[in-house]
């Protein structure tokens, strides 16, 4: 085990296919193991390979929570219809593209709780960079990888994430 760390995983484009959730209309239902549907029929596929990234960061002991620019009712109803809802201990859905107050809100909620995490040791995972720079502007330059460029499998990704714990300098 490499230590605590916080890993923080977008949803559209990034756990699954669909681009933007906030879009359909639910109720979603579950159709197959890594598919729903909403109300219209319109489809969103649960990336296999997000999940097991997923699913080892919960057994490697990180800290897990969302972070989505979504309206937070219907991003929740597409992970509650997975039944992946609860792989994450938060969720940070929020309807505006400003990331960088969501990780805030976070860090914030956490540290009153006696949680802190030194930037090496936050680990976000998006596939697109466009919030990269109010980040690494207003919280700092956390570990970030690009879903889908800097790794194709949850193997790579692991790896990426294991190799940036271990440069780690608390």
């Amino acid at each position: 085990m490499l230590g605590s760390f916080l890993l923080l995983m977008d949803l559209d484009g990034t756990m699954w296919d669909h681009k933007n959730v906030t879009d359909l209309t639910p109720p979603f239902k579950r159709v197959s193991e890594t598919k729903v549907v909403d109300s219209r029929g319109v489809e969103v596929n649960l990336y296999p390979e997000a999940l097991k990234i997923l699913l080892w960061a919960r057994s490697s002991g990180a800290y897990i929570s969302s972070l989505s620019w979504n309206d937070p009712e219907k991003a929740l109803g597409v992970l509650k219809a997975f039944g992946i809802s609860d792989l994450f201990h938060q969720h940070m859905i929020e309807n505006h593209p400003n990331k960088d107050i969501m990780i805030s809100k976070l860090l914030s909620m956490l540290k009153s709780r006696g949680i802190q995490y030194s930037l090496c040791r936050i680990v976000y995972i998006d596939d697109r960079t466009i919030h990269l720079d109010s980040i690494y502007r207003n919280i700092g330059r956390i570990v970030f990888l690009q879903a889908w460029k800097d790794f194709k499998t949850h193997l790579e990704a692991i790896e990426a994430i294991e190799k940036r714990l271990r440069e780690c300098r608390d």
